[in-house]
């Protein structure tokens, strides 16, 4: 909820090449306050001012496009929106942002709602991910089994070994650690993992942590951003040390991801660890500890992290032109194969 990645890329849904243009539009601090509000109050009741939001996203949207020279460039807009709500179970996922208002204003086609299809035909929506970490893998030539992990306010990953492609949420991102900082530290994130390093996890917790029904539950699975909320309120109103609880949900994330890999159909050869969590270097070097791998990083692969899930969304919107699909049953649950988005024309 910090802001909008663009990346420019040429991609006919099948390949995809980079371009080297990729920007960070910032949002305002007005906007991530309305945002964190959103995300702090009940879903009913900001969905009253459903319009009004939508307004505000696309205008932001606007504004971090209309001065880039690439706009002139761009033959088609993937506009993901802002998600607020994503609840698989009751078949609901709520991504603020209006396209017809987005594609007048730029005289752009913008293809937007990747989730709603797979929603209806009986999957959870989430992650979108899988089919384009499955190219990254395949055009870095990486051994198989390979994996790619996403951490961002939600982990998720996927899994390709030629044959299987398994995509899942594994559980809290960063989503905890960045609203306790927010709240209680007044910083938007843990840098480097510095208060969760002074810390000492409490076991207790995170072994009751890793009780939850949701671990439990064979993939394909997802998550919302908030769906630890009661465990959040919990812990944190117990009388631990500030840096103990930056620890311990730290601890949440980590042993989340060791469980998922371990439910993997093979052991992995290689990982790609992307999202906000990548730059938590505490994070990223126990987590290989942990797992005993060491993580291949962007400068050797050539790659920006920070952009691979806005080069995911124009991927994807190549694929919705051209109905390929990109939401499939190993990695949504969702019943056959299926594409999805919504093309809106400016003209």
């Amino acid at each position: 909820m910090d802001g909008i990645d663009i990346s420019l890329v040429k991609t006919n849904g099948l390949g995809l090449k980079r371009l080297n243009k990729n920007y960070f539009y910032e949002y305002s601090v007005t906007t991530k306050k309305k945002l964190m509000n959103i995300s702090l109050k009940d879903i009913n009741l900001n969905l009253t001012k459903k319009q009004y939001l939508d307004d505000l996203i696309t205008e932001e949207h606007y504004l971090a496009l209309k001065d880039l020279n690439i706009i002139n460039k761009c033959d088609l807009i993937g506009f993901h929106g802002q998600t607020v709500y994503h609840n698989p179970k009751e078949k609901i996922s709520i991504q603020l942002g209006d396209p017809k208002i987005l594609s007048k204003k730029l005289n752009k086609n913008v293809v937007f709602d990747f989730r709603s299809n797979d929603l209806a035909l009986g999957g959870q929506g989430a992650p979108l991910a899988p089919i384009y970490h499955k190219l990254i893998i395949e055009k870095l030539g990486l051994g198989i089994p390979s994996c790619i992990l996403n951490i961002g306010g939600v982990a998720n990953l996927t899994y390709w070994d030629g044959q299987n492609l398994i995509g899942f949420d594994t559980g809290p991102g960063n989503a905890l650690m960045d609203d306790y900082s927010k709240i209680i530290l007044n910083k938007s994130f843990d840098d480097n993992g510095y208060f969760a390093s002074q810390g000492t996890p409490i076991k207790e917790e995170v072994t009751k942590f890793l009780q939850d029904d949701f671990f439990k539950k064979v993939p394909p699975k997802s998550l919302d951003r908030n769906s630890f909320k009661t465990t959040y309120k919990n812990l944190t109103q117990k009388n631990y040390s500030t840096n103990d609880i930056m620890a311990t949900f730290l601890e949440f994330t980590l042993e989340s991801i060791v469980i998922s890999l371990e439910t993997l159909p093979k052991k992995i050869k290689n990982i790609i660890v992307t999202g906000g969590g990548y730059k938590n270097s505490y994070l990223i070097n126990r987590l290989s500890k942990r797992l005993e791998l060491s993580f291949l990083d962007e400068k050797e692969l050539g790659i920006k992290f920070d952009y691979i899930e806005a080069e995911l969304i124009a991927y994807l919107s190549a694929r919705a032109i051209y109905k390929l699909p990109f939401t499939f049953p190993s990695t949504t649950g969702v019943s056959k194969p299926s594409s999805g988005g919504e093309l809106y024309k400016f003209s």
